[in-house]
């Protein structure tokens, strides 16, 4: 079954925006980003117009790749402002930026993708202030489908900081047993034939096919990768679905659901700041 990441993503929006009217919020969110890359302002201007059809205020702030000193500014700037609630990084950072000093910069309450090492370490002790946006979004397909997922092997292809690791974590916390693999693995078909629970997260087209997986696996497909004017996940989609219990496609699956955790984790941030919870440091 294909698992409609759209239908997902309306259900979590127009809860948002209930609670936003109902109580009359006004979260404000500042998006980041440096050079000249097509599809980032592109998903940056998605995450505007998601804002705003939910009652979030959302506007981005656009450097070149050799103004890494304005870029550091703003974000010391948009700390400061009390009428900002969250603070987003558009990825990529051009490769001259230092990304963990970027990251760390961010106020831990306003940085609502969880990026920086205060978060990260939060949310690998188990108190985290805030979920990584995909991550959420993939913990969140999972558990909507009202699956015990108790004992299953979860199989992680990807180690990223900001996806691969956290995402792995996230299925520990289901009480699965976890294996990631990534770029230096041996074999890799040995593992993801075990899956019960197969996560991509690598960005490679084609990177698992059917003959990799095992009938009735849920595969989450994370991966994104522009190939002839088009977008492609990691999976050979066509050859592995009929091998799956559940799939999600690229485009229309993860990613609607993460620029809806994207206005969650805003929204959480703003009651952060009307709690007056800005200073603590737990």
């Amino acid at each position: 079954m294909v698992i409609d990441g759209k239908s997902i993503a309306k259900e979590i929006r127009d809860k948002i925006k209930s609670e936003i009217m109902q109580n009359n919020y006004k979260p404000h969110l500042a998006i980041v980003m440096a050079g000249n890359d097509e599809a980032s302002k592109i998903y940056a201007n998605t995450k505007v117009k998601a804002c705003k059809s939910v009652g979030i205020d959302a506007n981005v702030f656009y450097f070149d790749e050799d103004e890494e000193k304005k870029y550091i500014a703003k974000l010391e700037e948009l700390n400061n402002d009390t009428n900002v609630h969250g603070i987003m990084v558009e990825m990529p950072l051009p490769l001259s930026f230092n990304k963990q000093r970027t990251y760390d910069i961010i106020d831990p309450y306003k940085d609502v993708d969880c990026i920086s090492t205060y978060n990260m370490g939060r949310l690998f002790a188990g108190n985290p202030l805030y979920i990584p946006c995909t991550p959420n979004a993939i913990l969140y397909i999972l558990k909507n489908l009202n699956i015990d997922f108790t004992g299953k092997h979860a199989v992680v292809v990807g180690r990223s900081d900001i996806l691969g690791k956290p995402v792995a974590k996230l299925m520990l916390d289901l009480n699965m047993t976890v294996t990631q693999c990534h770029s230096k693995t041996i074999d890799l078909e040995k593992y993801t034939r075990q899956a019960d629970v197969l996560i991509l997260a690598v960005g490679k087209r084609n990177l698992v096919n059917g003959d990799m997986i095992k009938d009735g696996v849920i595969l989450v497909d994370a991966g994104i990768t522009e190939y002839d004017g088009k977008i492609f996940g990691d999976c050979d989609f066509d050859s592995v679905e009929r091998h799956c219990h559940y799939i999600t496609p690229v485009p229309g699956g993860v990613g609607p659901v993460t620029t809806s955790m994207v206005l969650l984790n805003t929204l959480e941030a703003y009651k952060n700041a009307i709690k007056n919870t800005y200073r603590e440091r737990s």
